[in-house]
């Protein structure tokens, strides 16, 4: 019951945050967006102006221009390679510097030169795990996709059908899903306390895999508060299409700065229940 109530607690908490904290956290969000949108659109113009010169090229035929050609089919190629590793390359980088500039926010830090070189070095170590958890989202959803086709094609009664399946979205697959989607925000948690790489992996796996029945109710709230704001913007479906795409892209990042800050209050709530610290 201590537990629920501390939970409880800090969900009412989460919503008397620094503003100014809050508003930098949403604003490095959006400048992220922005800069690897442009980033990708850039990516994308080059690839289709290139592809369109090398279309309809006749190969067949040995002659100058199709030696030509061949050298102009080879250019895009590696053009192709190069700027997609560049790409890559890019946004690896903007990831890192806005998160670390997040986190250190959440968690009142200073962002500095030495914590940005440590913080790509977590991020290279974190992707392997990333891998790991992707596909364990993929295996999530696609079970879920199998629950999905049961209740479809069980005969039960729609609406009972709807309720249930809406059950276990939220009681289950969503609160699953969100945490496999934040494992590595924990591992930000904890480097930003400690800066320490082997360390943030440590305490990670001490709090958020040996003791992960305590993250149920954490991550099962951010699910609920989830589902509540999807009501909430169905709404907003008589407006135009691409309005309500925007409105729900400003919720989406509001609603992330707010589980960041919410989960970053229960990580270090149970560090001090089990002495972590």
């Amino acid at each position: 019951m201590a537990y629920l109530n501390n939970q409880i607690s800090l969900f009412k908490k989460s919503f008397k945050l620094d503003k100014k904290r809050f508003g930098l956290v949403i604003l490095f969000d959006f400048i992220f967006v922005v800069v690897s949108g442009i980033a990708l659109f850039l990516w994308s113009n080059w690839v289709t102006n290139s592809a369109l010169k090398i279309h309809g090229l006749d190969l067949t035929i040995l002659t100058e221009d199709a030696v030509n050609e061949l050298a102009l089919l080879k250019s895009f190629y590696y053009g192709t390679l190069i700027y997609s590793i560049l790409l890559i390359i890019f946004l690896f980088l903007a990831w890192s510097f806005f998160q670390g500039f997040i986190w250190n926010t959440i968690l009142k830090k200073k962002f500095n030169l030495d914590y940005f070189k440590k913080f790509l070095l977590l991020n290279l170590a974190c992707i392997p795990l990333f891998i790991i958890l992707y596909f364990l989202a993929v295996i999530c959803l696609g079970f879920f996709d199998l629950v999905l086709l049961f209740f479809s094609t069980s005969g039960l009664n729609t609406s009972l059908a709807m309720f249930i399946l809406l059950i276990l979205v939220s009681f289950i697959f969503l609160p699953a899903l969100l945490y496999m989607i934040n494992f590595i925000s924990i591992i930000y948690i904890y480097f930003t306390k400690k800066n320490k790489i082997l360390d943030s992996f440590k305490s990670t796996f001490d709090i958020a895999v040996k003791k992960i029945h305590l993250l149920y109710i954490p991550y099962l709230i951010i699910s609920l508060v989830l589902v509540l704001l999807s009501v909430i913007t169905i709404p907003f479906n008589i407006l135009p299409a691409w309005l309500t795409s925007l409105i729900s892209f400003v919720l989406l990042v509001i609603y992330a700065a707010w589980a960041r800050f919410y989960i970053a209050a229960v990580i270090v709530k149970l560090e001090r229940i089990h002495h972590k610290i």
